[in-house]
């Protein structure tokens, strides 16, 4: 094959299928054929495929992070203000695991408070107001 032909069909493949599920899509000998910076210009430019994220230091990888994780807890946190909850059941509805979530809860007690094994899901930014009035 061509080398032309080949960068081509990698051209198509990274951008139909995104970094780096194209590679599965792509034989060795035409991946071979393509010079490596011209693939290294591809994937710094292309989408990255369905389930993947990339990370802040250019790495891919599959799936939830602990850093999404916590978000969620968050997010999830500013629906169920006031509720008494376990670190079970937080674990559960952001569908983290729960080393995760006793860990964001213990971190932030402003947000969590803790109450034996119970946590009160606190508003921080309105205690705080009501603390300078």
């Amino acid at each position: 094959m061509e080398t032309q032909e080949a960068i081509q069909e990698v051209r198509e493949a990274v951008s139909e299928f995104g970094v780096p599920c194209w590679v599965a899509h792509i034989s060795y000998p035409i991946r071979s054929a393509v010079p490596k910076q011209i693939i290294r210009e591809f994937n710094s430019s292309a989408k990255v495929s369905e389930g993947w994220s990339r990370q802040f230091d250019g790495r891919l990888i599959y799936g939830k992070t602990r850093a999404d994780g916590v978000a969620d807890i968050f997010a999830w946190a500013k629906e169920h203000i006031f509720e008494m909850v376990t670190v079970k059941q937080v674990a559960e509805a952001c569908d983290v695991s729960e080393s995760c979530a006793r860990g964001t809860m213990n971190k932030r007690p402003d947000v969590f408070k803790k109450f034996g094994r119970e946590y009160e899901i606190r508003d921080a930014d309105a205690d705080r107001k009501a603390q300078k009035k």
